[in-house]
């Protein structure tokens, strides 16, 4: 698999002049070549650059021109006039951008309104490019845009840090799998804690059993039943997936408990 999963290269994206300023810290970029690295992928390259459409445009066209298998992008798909994620790759790709009718149904769904009620900003982010897929952000609003242009896959997440990993989680996580030969198991369980007692302890188990993905729901939690935490383990084959998830039980019933 060493040899396969080489070739596997992914560049890595971040883009926000908050970045470039020093003002936040770009810990997508970290934790997107951590998971990227665990599935056995190769990242080449993380750039973090600026809210200039023409830097974006240079900076992808380069990326493109040295032929990884993914480019992922962080950012810029908000709703202000300096997110230029969508525009920059319609104009990279020649690809019309188009606005999906799916996410603004989602979208005023969840704001309880009609879809004609939505706000300009909503529209806005609803933008994708005509022949991408077009995923719902399982944990905000602005939606994932999946497109190739040759042997390269291109993916635009979402900037804010519970968003990125949500999205790579359920979107890309498998696609580089499915590149790099690696399986995956998940297990949800439920546990009596909050989201801010459970995060540590998630957080020290992805780091002491590399291939693991813990993610508290929040959004599920329930007073009488408790908060479930999805686990998802990415190993050779699936009998040494169930021996991580296995793993993960022991270490989440002993720090839990």
């Amino acid at each position: 698999m060493e040899k396969e999963t080489s070739q596997i290269c992914i560049e890595i994206f971040a883009i926000g002049n908050e970045l470039c300023y020093g003002r936040i810290y770009d810990t997508n970029s970290f934790w997107i070549a951590d998971k990227a690295t665990q599935l056995g992928a190769r990242v080449q390259r993380i750039t973090c650059i600026p809210d200039d459409l023409d830097i974006i445009l240079n900076s992808l066209e380069e990326a493109i021109n040295r032929n990884p298998s993914f480019i992922i992008i962080t950012g810029g798909l908000g709703p202000t006039s300096d997110d230029l994620t969508v525009e920059a790759l319609s104009k990279l790709l020649k690809i019309d951008i188009t606005t999906s009718t799916e996410i603004l149904k989602e979208m005023a769904k969840k704001e309880n309104m009609l879809v004609e009620q939505l706000s300009p900003a909503h529209v806005k982010m609803a933008q994708t490019l005509k022949g991408a897929e077009c995923l719902s952000n399982p944990n905000g609003w602005a939606p994932v845009t999946i497109i190739k242009k040759g042997h390269t896959t291109i993916a635009a997440l979402p900037g804010p840090p519970k968003e990125t990993k949500a999205c790579f989680t359920e979107y890309l996580a498998k696609k580089i799998r499915e590149k790099t030969n690696y399986a995956s198991e998940s297990k949800r369980v439920i546990v009596k804690m909050y989201e801010s007692e459970i995060s540590p302890i998630a957080e020290e188990i992805m780091s002491k059993i590399p291939g693991t993905y813990l993610k508290p729901l929040v959004s599920e939690y329930q007073t009488d039943k408790g908060l479930p935490v999805e686990i998802i383990v990415f190993a050779e084959n699936k009998e040494a997936c169930q021996k991580k998830i296995m793993e993960v039980m022991k270490n989440l019933e002993r720090l839990a408990t």
